[in-house]
């Protein structure tokens, strides 16, 4: 399986843009299962909500959210046989797991979940493949990898982890394709970037990346169904928006967005 690292061959990075700077960080991968994307962006959640109904109207999801520099940013994809999603947030912890709980026992499960300016939002889909699904939450992150082993143990797949409100969340899946899942974190992007190459050489996919606390959480998995990964780092974002526009004439979708130092 090739693996390719966008540093030099299809853009000129900056030095700068290894590490010390706020970057956005995108994970791309051919047959991601994603026919096309486009990348939308807002100040505001509920002015978000309203640039993502044409999009809806027209066969598009929103697959990824990131909340970063102060704007909301929204990957929305089609394909993947998603056709229904619930956007749902929560002004703390507390109220939006009441509402996932609820959303999870009726059948409707996570496409991804994030934290910023002051709310938890979660998109959810009765499309996805998952039996069930349950999280788990912890305030220091030495601990996630013994949440980690006991939602293995238990034949339970993440699918997502996130930050907010000084509390880590792990979301597990039963139903997904993923195997020998691996789960590392770094303290700065050059470490983070070298992890992915070594893991990227022993056959795992990078399916999600998170920053906080100062940290460069990483989670890797096989059977993705992917057949080529590559990632871009930009320091602006509208950099990083112009080059997810190249990569997607090649065929290369996002698969998971982040953002950190």
């Amino acid at each position: 399986m090739k693996r390719t690292l966008l540093l030099l061959s299809l853009l000129i990075v900056p030095l700068f843009a290894v590490g010390g700077y706020h970057k956005w960080v995108g994970v791309f991968a051919q047959e991601s299962g994603y026919s096309d994307q486009k990348i939308i962006t807002a100040l505001q959640y509920k002015e978000l909500l309203a640039k993502i109904v044409p999009w809806d109207h027209r066969g598009f999801f929103v697959s990824d959210l990131k909340y970063g520099e102060g704007k909301w940013v929204a990957v929305l994809s089609k394909g993947a046989a998603i056709f229904t999603q619930k956007i749902v947030s929560g002004a703390r912890w507390a109220e939006f797991r009441e509402k996932m709980r609820k959303l999870f026992r009726s059948g409707y499960y996570l496409i991804d979940l994030e934290y910023g300016g002051g709310r938890w939002v979660g998109v959810f889909s009765v499309d996805l493949p998952y039996k069930d699904a349950y999280f788990t939450m912890s305030k220091k992150l030495e601990r996630l990898e013994y949440l980690l082993d006991e939602g293995w143990s238990r034949h339970y797949k993440v699918t997502e982890v996130a930050y907010g409100e000084n509390r880590w969340i792990l979301i597990f899946a039963k139903g997904t394709k993923l195997r020998n899942q691996y789960f590392d974190y770094t303290e700065s992007w050059r470490d983070a970037y070298e992890l992915i190459e070594e893991q990227w050489g022993k056959g795992k996919d990078l399916i999600d990346i998170e920053y906080a606390q100062g940290k460069w959480v990483l989670l890797f998995a096989m059977h993705t169904g992917y057949t080529n990964q590559r990632y871009s780092s930009r320091n602006r974002l509208d950099d990083f928006i112009a080059q997810a526009r190249l990569l997607r004439k090649r065929g290369f979708m996002i698969v998971d967005l982040a953002d950190g130092w």
